[in-house]
């Protein structure tokens, strides 16, 4: 999951370490972040804490799994915006090099961490990495089979989506086509899943079923292509009075509760052709509307740490919320659990930012420079973005 997953700048920090949010954030998209990661967690939170719920959240901890289709709309949006805003100029191979190191030095040195702690298992808990092997290193686990390491499958997707977009937006210089033309991929998974579908394997399981039509990138494209669009329109309905975003917000929560009621009942068949569209077009109305929100400066830092934490929280989340299950840990309250399920996923999230995600965007910083200063010396190319 994620560019979403994590943010799209080099986020300040004080001597103690703790995340300041800088001038150039966007309070709204923190808080779609934000929302995003707690809806995961709470998805996937402990057995103790889905077997105690109250009858009446049991349904929205259910469909806590959507959260991963805002990320990826998020994703599409932050990084559309990224490839829009690159200088013409710069030559196509600088401009690819920027951009894939921009994004690798983001997401990969994590996930190789989180990666390599799956595959040590064998020996640091006596548990084996269930499925684990070499497509795990290439991104390709979500079309030969995901069993431990699970919520990799989305990012997957994302890293397909670095590498794709990039090519077609410099490569082709599509960055000129027309907006509706970024739509493309969500009718492309569209009609692959509804081809997905009429063309099942007979004595599929409905959860089999299901998981075919949500983990592989050529059915999942729907949430990156609605931000993509959103990023070309972004100087359009920027401009747009405050009571017309709210209006896209509003439709867009009313899409996202009729898509989840009409389709959740029918996710293995023709509901699960449907609901990832619904929900791309739902949650991009969401981001019109709440893109501008400011929030007050207390809640605005409490946001933004859960925002900048939320990669790591995503990459870890699965390994703490085993540990609380075969330990057993729990307070004897469902609420209580659930808040020390959501402490110890961000307390392990801080940690490896601080140890691996932070030096690891230093570094980038110091190679983008590096780039830029050598093709300005030999070329006289402003690098993109510099």
């Amino acid at each position: 999951m994620r560019g979403a997953l994590h943010p799209p700048s080099h986020p300040q920090t004080s001597d103690a370490g703790v995340l300041d949010s800088g001038p150039s954030r966007k309070d709204g998209l923190d808080v779609l972040r934000a929302l995003a990661i707690v809806s995961v967690l709470c998805f996937h939170a402990p057995e103790s804490v889905r077997r105690a719920l109250p009858e009446v959240l049991r349904a929205g901890f259910e469909v806590g799994w959507v959260g991963v289709d805002l990320f990826f709309v998020l994703s599409g949006y932050l990084i559309g915006r990224q490839v829009f805003a690159m200088e013409d100029s710069a030559p196509l191979g600088l401009q690819l090099r920027t951009f894939w190191l921009k994004r690798w030095m983001r997401t990969l040195p994590l996930y190789f961490v989180v990666l390599a702690f799956y595959a040590l298992k064998p020996w640091l808990f006596g548990t084996p990495f269930v499925g684990g092997g070499w497509h795990y290193l290439v991104f390709l686990q979500n079309y030969v089979g995901v069993r431990d390491f699970v919520q990799s499958w989305s990012l997957c997707v994302e890293e397909h989506f670095y590498v794709v977009l990039p090519l077609i937006a410099f490569g082709l210089r599509a960055r000129s086509a027309p907006a509706w033309a970024w739509l493309m991929p969500l009718l492309l998974s569209l009609g692959a899943r509804a081809w997905e579908v009429h063309t099942a394997t007979p004595g599929l399981l409905p959860a089999e079923q299901w998981v075919r039509l949500q983990w592989r990138t050529h059915l999942h494209l729907d949430g990156l292509a609605v931000g993509v669009f959103l990023a070309k329109t972004a100087p359009r309905w920027q401009r747009w009075p405050q009571a017309w975003r709210g209006a896209c917000g509003a439709m867009g929560a009313l899409l996202l509760g009729v898509t989840l009621a009409v389709c959740v009942p029918h996710l293995p068949d023709w509901g699960g052709v449907w609901i990832f569209a619904g929900l791309a077009v739902g949650f991009g109305g969401l981001l019109v509307a709440t893109e501008a929100v400011a929030l007050p400066v207390p809640l605005r830092g409490l946001v933004y740490q859960t925002a900048v934490l939320s990669y790591g929280t995503y990459l870890w989340f699965w390994v703490v919320a085993r540990v609380f299950e075969r330990r057993n840990l729990t307070l004897g309250v469902w609420g209580l659990d659930l808040l020390a399920f959501i402490t110890v996923t961000h307390g392990v999230a801080w940690v490896t930012y601080v140890a691996v995600e932070r030096p690891a965007l230093r570094l980038r910083d110091r190679l983008l420079a590096w780039q830029a200063s050598r093709a300005e010396a030999r070329d006289g190319v402003v690098a993109p973005g510099r």
